[in-house]
């Protein structure tokens, strides 16, 4: 009866896997990231669908067929790892992968054909449950160590847990196995065997939903980062500006430096439009950006304000940060001209620097940066006018 029923659960578990095949074949994404990550888990659902054999394999033949079919299961389950670390941003390089997860298909294949049954049974329970845990560890990190973990990602992690203890207990009965080969090759005990059964069976749909919600997730994300960035530079627009600023000051503790407001204005800009035109001018603004980008600290928000004005918000660590920061910031870019496609161009900038105080809203500390950004215009550019400390 057990053994009908496993069988049943793995025709479940491949029609399962084309389901999800399907539902991930829906899903579009324009981040190379993203698609490779998508591929990578086509990919696995296809392999995992060799479950279906067992509806088109004689029963004289069912063994062999299992065996061959487990190989490629396992390969499909290193694939869903691989796809997870690709879809969080943890590369691994090709060449890798494609070794560990033909090492495993040619362990397990060859296994099949030469090792005896228990120690087919022990081989197949440590590559899963090492496939499980390294999932459950790797992803553990990643996910739990992110501030903007969603319920979708936890529940990726649930899915591992079940599936890394079933393969676990598995594994340690197979080192003890005692009773007649399993043709199923689920060497559990009497109390996990059903359990096992229906988890195989459920697990590639289940995988392919929380995917699918992720992914969804990480979509939506991105259009609404997409809202919220200057479609020339990439950094915040206005509208974003306003949103994470509010935000960012609202978060700031009480008693502590509080942040800063830099507004930045390229000097000679309308010069360097008139000489070269909006299309280098473009480049110069795409430059700063980076430059701009590439010495700030992480905790630090960048917006285009509007044309060639921009808007750092600065969590300060201490009042006396907020000038270093910015004449560091007017120092490099100076020392990085932009090598535009009609040459290289000098950029400067000029710096006005404003406190936030609570309760004042953002709204108001840009407008008093602004006055210090005319009044470093006034002093003859490429410079750092900033707010008394106590201002």
């Amino acid at each position: 009866m057990f053994a009908v029923d496993v069988y049943t659960c793995y025709a479940l578990a491949g029609a399962g896997s084309l389901v999800g095949l399907g539902l991930i074949l829906l899903v579009r994404a324009e981040q190379p990231r993203m698609r490779q990550a998508l591929l990578l888990y086509r990919l696995a659902f296809l392999c995992l669908s060799a479950f279906l054999v067992v509806l088109v394999t004689p029963p004289e033949d069912m063994g062999a067929a299992l065996r061959q079919s487990t190989a490629v299961c396992a390969m499909g389950a290193t694939l869903l790892a691989w796809a997870f670390r690709q879809l969080n941003g943890q590369q691994t390089p090709v060449s890798v992968g494609l070794f560990i997860t033909l090492g495993i298909g040619a362990l397990l294949w060859g296994g099949g054909a030469y090792a005896s049954d228990q120690a087919y049974a022990i081989i197949i329970a440590a590559v899963f449950s090492c496939i499980a845990v390294g999932t459950l560890v790797d992803q553990g990190f990643a996910i739990l160590g992110s501030p903007q973990r969603r319920g979708s990602e936890v529940a990726l992690l649930m899915v591992a847990a079940l599936f890394a203890i079933d393969w676990l207990i598995i594994l340690v009965h197979a080192f003890h196995w005692e009773g007649p080969y399993p043709e199923h090759l689920l060497f559990a005990p009497d109390w996990l065997l059903s359990a096992s059964a229906v988890g195989i069976a459920l697990l590639p749909l289940s995988v392919a939903s929380v995917v699918f919600a992720i992914v969804n997730d990480r979509l939506n994300h991105q259009l609404r980062l997409r809202a919220l960035s200057d479609d020339l530079t990439g950094a915040l627009s206005r509208r974003g500006l306003r949103e994470r600023g509010a935000q960012l000051l609202a978060g700031q503790p009480a008693g502590g430096a509080g942040a800063a407001v830099l507004m930045l204005d390229v000097d000679h800009f309308k010069a360097i439009n008139d000489r070269h035109g909006h299309l280098v001018g473009d480049e110069v603004l795409r430059h700063l950006t980076q430059v701009l980008r590439d010495h700030l600290r992480d905790d630090a928000l960048l917006a285009r304000y509007g044309g060639e004005e921009f808007t750092v918000v600065l969590p300060l660590r201490s009042r006396d940060d907020a000038e270093a920061v910015a004449e560091r910031l007017r120092q490099v870019v100076e020392a990085h001209p932009c090598d535009a496609s009609v040459g290289r161009i000098r950029v400067t900038v000029s710096i006005g620097v404003a406190f936030h105080r609570a309760p004042h809203p953002l709204e108001e500390v840009l407008s008093r940066a602004d006055v210090h950004l005319y009044e470093a215009k006034q002093a003859g550019r490429n410079c750092v006018i900033c707010e008394p400390v106590g201002g």
